[in-house]
């Protein structure tokens, strides 16, 4: 999928200026969401045709190989015109959490491949990234440690990409996900050598949601940042 860059990008300058709709459950789509939907969605019946194809615009159908898609993580940044959104794509053999992941920052230019991951290495002092809503929200206020620091950032699929090529090293949510917002991420993550964790449980299982807290890291650190996200 990453060689397929430049067709998904074209749409950035068909779509110059966030144009906004709200869907039926008052969240905010814009016409860049749709068109990147789109264009992977050609792009999966042509390349992987026996793939089911499930977009957080489209999520009618769930059968494996999957290739789970969010066309534009972190629709709030894209509005606002801060360069931390990106498409995600994971693609599932079967039911198990395996599998191949992509994410891209159209504006940013960066792609985080499996052939681009970079395999994380212990570090007395953890930095760590989390969503900018949750923080703005106040839910970090008690998960405190001297050992840690967080940064808010936005789209989780981008956060996931950085994890994985060791821009950080850990990625926390204390919100609910869906699988196309995790889906590239988490795979890049594994590939990397990282877990990822909800309720205190490694994922091992494709579901179409995850229950926070959510933690991805290396398992030498689950137990400790457990502790910190847990209460």
């Amino acid at each position: 999928m990453g060689s397929h860059f430049g067709e998904i990008t074209q749409n950035l300058n068909k779509h110059p200026e966030p144009l906004i709709t709200l869907k039926p459950d008052k969240t905010p789509v814009t016409e860049l969401d749709l068109a990147l939907s789109h264009t992977v969605e050609t792009l999966s019946q042509k390349h992987f045709p026996d793939c089911c194809f499930y977009s957080e615009e489209k999520f009618q159908e769930w059968t494996f190989p999957l290739l789970a898609l969010d066309p534009l993580d972190g629709t709030r940044e894209y509005i606002d015109g801060r360069p931390e959104w990106s498409v995600s794509v994971g693609l599932f053999e079967n039911e198990n959490f395996v599998g191949e992941g992509w994410v891209a920052n159209p504006v940013t230019k960066e792609i985080f491949s499996s052939t681009t991951v970079k395999k994380w290495d212990k570090k007395e002092y953890l930095r760590g990234e989390v969503s900018r809503t949750e923080f703005s929200q106040g839910l970090y206020r008690y998960h405190t440690s001297e050992k840690i620091s967080l940064t808010a950032v936005g789209s989780i699929a981008y956060k996931l990409g950085r994890l994985s090529h060791g821009k950080m090293d850990f990625v926390v949510s204390l919100k609910p996900k869906n699988i196309w917002d995790i889906a590239g991420g988490s795979l890049l993550c594994k590939e990397a050598g990282l877990e990822f964790y909800s309720q205190g449980k490694k994922v091992t299982k494709v579901l179409k949601s995850y229950e926070p807290p959510l933690i991805w890291c290396h398992p030498s650190l689950f137990s400790e940042l457990s502790q910190v996200f847990s209460s």
